[in-house]
Formats: C-alpha cells, sequence, structure tokens
C-alpha cells in the first residue's frame, strides 16, 4: 500500500515539476513566480524517495502524522507560502495600479489645460496663464 502512495504522489510531483518548467518555458509563468511551484513539487518528491529521512519515527511518534498526512501537510504549507506571496505581490500591484490611474489622470487634466489653452491662442485671445 504505502509502495503503491509513494509511486501516485512521486509522479504526482514529477507532474507538477515538468508541467512548471514548462509553463516558464512558453512564457506563461514567470520565474519568480515558479520558485514556490518547483521547490513544493521537489520537496513532495524528495520526501517520496526517502519517507524515513524526512519522516522518522520519532517525529511520528510525537506528532502522530503518518506519511500521507505528512504529504498532504507539507503540499498544504507550501500552497500556503504560494498564497501569502500571492497576496503580497496583489497588495504592491494595486498599490502601483491606484498611483498610475492618480498619474494619468492629473495628466490627463493637465492635458485638458494644455489644450484649451492652445485653442484660445489660436482664435488669437490673449494668454491666461
Amino acid at each position: 500500500m504505502l509502495l503503491k502512495v509513494q509511486l501516485i504522489v512521486g509522479a504526482l510531483s514529477l507532474v507538477l515539476i515538468v508541467l512548471t518548467f514548462e509553463l516558464i518555458r512558453k512564457g506563461r509563468l514567470r520565474e519568480e513566480y515558479s520558485i514556490l511551484w518547483l521547490s513544493t513539487g521537489l520537496a513532495i518528491f524528495l520526501f517520496t524517495l526517502w519517507p524515513e529521512f524526512f519522516l522518522s519515527q520519532f517525529f511520528s511518534r510525537v506528532t502522530g502524522i503518518f506519511y500521507l498526512s505528512a504529504i498532504v501537510l507539507i503540499a498544504f504549507l507550501f500552497l500556503l507560502l504560494i498564497v501569502f506571496h500571492f497576496s503580497v505581490v496583489i497588495s504592491r500591484l494595486t498599490h502601483q495600479n491606484k498611483e498610475l490611474a492618480q498619474r494619468y489622470a492629473l495628466l490627463e487634466l493637465e492635458f485638458q489645460a494644455y489644450k484649451k489653452q492652445l485653442s484660445s491662442f489660436q482664435r488669437g485671445e490673449p494668454c491666461r496663464t
């Protein structure tokens, strides 16, 4: 039973790693965001190769976590890190977007003022500054 679970989880982690590299190659995933995905796949793959190294008998007795539960816990922790990282990125992008919208509005207002000034100059009206 344990060997079947190890093979399935190992294959899924390799699929995750290959899929991540393929998305990077196609330009659909940026390298900075792929680090956590690759480390998740690699950690789970290493855990499937040497479960006794990463999950010793002492750790199992103390925490009560067994092999499959430990894999789920590792995957959950890495996914939590990924969600946290994306929250930081989204917050930064929201701030940049707000700042750009404000700059655009100021430039639009300034452009309209210059446009009005140019049209009044072309009509021969005195310049007001």
